[in-house]
Parts: structure tokens; sequence; C-alpha cells
């Protein structure tokens, strides 16, 4: 037996790889818009659905895997051959309706968030374009044969019959390529829309990305469309198909992973934006001096003038001037200030700490009125 004659493990480890990053970031995405964004949509309500009837389509390719998908005809016993074919029928509509939920999840989360009329007709047309012929395939793939059993009992010597092989394939054809076509078209639109927020580059060029990951799922599309002539060999269907079978797992798997994930920006802002409170609460402690050690962070003391003291900086911070300081009490001496340099983000960290700070702290802090350059 060769090693390409059965292809099974290949398409086990594509299920689980997809099973599992889908299955989390889905989950990410309701977290983050129950608990932290507080609004669960109808995009929202979508992607939860296409979670799980893509659970449902991964359940069944399994069970056809255990019965003969990915396999020569040499390798399936005889009485198993029938239960492959039903289980890879099976897989199919529910593969369309995946994607039906998924094309309205990312179409109604575009549409949401698009302003201009012009932006928001193209959106349109290619969601209700891409549905309607979803609902033309399914019928097409799950009525393809009368009675519908006869699609797996013909290989049991049952009575039916079936529409010829290339009306499905050339219907496969016609799917795919509308798909690339949505898929494209979800991706390219949300790059004009960003370009006219007001936000940053920066900003501008992560939202746009996120939104354009939707093209990843085309690119698996793509891919399968030579392998749908496949489906015309009758004889070998189920090893045929196999690639037919991975690259659907993978279109669908990219596009709900990365719909997923372009919805996860606020989470992300959170998670960063407490390590970055983390960091500056730490370097506004490290501002604080006991009177015991007076030196620390390259500080040092000068005689008192007065009723405060200066304290010079040293090493390189020299060149930034210097700083009045105050031991204690709730008032800055008049006119104390610091020529200072692109540090406006700390200003605000010194001004918070010294309103919880100075009526218990008996050491020094450094004055808080600054005077930018």
């Amino acid at each position: 037996m060769s090693a390409r004659d059965d292809r099974s493990a290949e398409f086990t480890a594509v299920l689980g790889f997809f099973i599992a990053i889908c299955t989390l970031l889905v989950l990410l995405r309701c977290y983050c818009k129950v608990v932290i964004v507080k609004s669960f949509a109808a995009d929202d309500y979508f992607s939860l659905l296409t979670l799980v009837s893509f659970l449902v389509f991964c359940t069944l390719a399994l069970l056809g895997i255990s019965n003969g998908t990915g396999k020569k005809s040499y390798l399936i016993p005889p009485e198993r051959l029938p239960n492959g074919m039903k289980w890879w029928w099976s897989c199919e509509p529910t593969y369309v309706i995946t994607n039906i939920f998924l094309k309205f999840s990312i179409g109604i989360f575009l549409l949401r968030i698009a302003v201009d009329k012009t932006h928001r007709m193209i959106l349109l047309v290619a969601l209700i374009a891409i549905q309607v012929y979803s609902v033309y395939f399914f019928f097409i793939f799950t009525f393809q044969c009368w009675p519908i059993s006869f699609f797996w009992e013909q290989f049991r010597g049952g009575k039916g019959k079936c529409i010829p092989s290339n009306i499905v394939v050339n219907s496969f054809y016609g799917y795919s390529a509308l798909s690339c076509v949505t898929d494209w078209t979800f991706s390219i639109v949300p790059i004009f829309i960003v370009r006219k927020l007001q936000m940053s580059r920066r900003k501008k060029y992560t939202v746009g990305a996120l939104l354009a990951l939707c093209a990843l799922g085309s690119t698996a599309t793509i891919i399968r469309i030579p392998y749908i002539d496949g489906l015309n060999d009758i004889p070998e269907f189920l090893y045929s198909t196999i690639d037919v079978a991975i690259w659907s797992t993978c279109e669908t798997g990219i596009g709900l992973a990365a719909s997923a994930g372009a919805t996860l920006r606020p989470l992300l802002r959170q998670v960063f934006g407490e390590l970055s409170t983390h960091g500056t609460s730490s370097r506004k402690h490290s501002r604080m001096w006991a009177g015991a050690h007076p030196s620390r962070s390259g500080y040092k003391p000068h005689p008192s003038q007065g009723d405060h003291n200066e304290i010079p900086l040293t090493g390189n911070d020299a060149e930034f001037g210097h700083v009045n300081i105050v031991s204690g009490g709730n008032s800055s001496p008049p006119g104390s200030s610091t020529g200072w340099k692109d540090w406006d983000h700390e200003q605000k960290s010194w001004n918070t700490s010294s309103g919880d700070s100075n009526a218990n702290n008996t050491g020094i802090m450094k004055t808080v009125k600054i005077t930018q350059l």
C-alpha cells in the first residue's frame, strides 16, 4: 500500500487544528463583546451560529474518515463504503449552511461600520449575490439524487437516479468563483472605509489589516478549484475528493477565525493597556524616595536653599536641566519648574501621584509643574 493511498490522517489533522483555533477565537469574541464592549450584535450571533455549524461539519467529516474518506477504494471494506458516502454527502449541505452564516456575520459587521452609500451598496450586492447562489447550490447538491439516499445506497444496489455529475461540478465551480469575488470584496472595501476614519495612520494600518483578513479564506478557495473535478470520479469518490474536503475546511476555518480575530481589538487594547498601566505605575514609584535614601536613581541632594532643596541631575540626565523638589507638604515653591523633553506622558503620572501621596508622604518627590520646551 502506498502512503498516498490513505490521506485520512491529513484531513484529521486539518480538522483538529481548525476546531481548536476557531473555537478559541469565537469564544474570545463572545467574551469581548459581552464583557468588555457590552454589545452582542447580529454579526456576533451569526458568528456563533457559524461555529456551531462548523463543529457539526467537522464531526460529520470525522465520521466520514472512520468510514473511508481519504482512502482508495481497495482499502475500504465494502460494507463501509455506503456509510462513507453518506457522511460525505452530509458534509456538503452543512458546509454550505456554515458559509451562509459566515458570510452573514462578515457582511453585517462591515455594513455596520460602513457609512458611505457606495461602500454599503457594494457590500450589500456582494452579500445578496453569494447568499442567493448558496441557496441554489444547497438545493442542487442536496437533491442531486432521488431519493436522496440513493447517493450512498447505489453502492448497495439501491434503486434511484441522479442528475449528471458535471452539473454539480459546474455548480461548484460557480460557487467557488463567486465566493472568491465576495471574499475579496469584503477585504478591499474595508481599506476604503478605514481610510476615511479619524485615527492615526498606524491604527488605520492595524484595523485595515484585521478587516482584510477575509482574503485569506479565498486563498483556500482558489487552491481548491483544480480539485473540484474529482467529484466526477465516482469509483474512487472518497479518495478523489479529499483535496476538496481539506481545502473546503480550510476556507471556512480561515474565514471564521479571521472574522472573529478582527473583532478582538478592544480585548487586546485592554490587555496591553493593563500592561502599560503596570509599567507606568512602576516608573511612578521609582521616582518616590524616602528621606533616608535621597541618592537613588542618580539624584544627589544639595544643601537647603530656603524652603526647598535643589537637586541637580547626574550623568546623562543633566542635559535636561534641573528639578526643584519639595520635602513633604502640600504645595510647591513658586516658580518651580523643569526644562524637559518628550515626557508629556510622565507629567500626567506625576500629577496623579501628587494628589494621592503628598498628604502622608514624608519623603521627597519631583515637582509636578512642568514647562514643555
